[in-house]
């Protein structure tokens, strides 16, 4: 079925945009909390590989 591997897709890429934005506003902070910009990091990498796997 197309439709739900298409939903599937959407949901990875604002997954990917919302820790992406996440990780960056984090960044830009004067106190930088490293694990949770590692975390949003890291998070993004493995959306990214399942998206491109998908």
């Amino acid at each position: 079925m197309v439709f739900p591997d298409l939903l599937i897709q959407i949901a990875w890429v604002i997954v990917i945009a919302r820790c992406g934005y996440r990780a960056v506003n984090l960044m830009n902070s004067s106190r930088k909390p490293w694990f949770e910009i590692l975390f949003y990091i890291s998070v993004v990498l493995i959306s990214l590989s399942f998206l491109l796997a998908f």
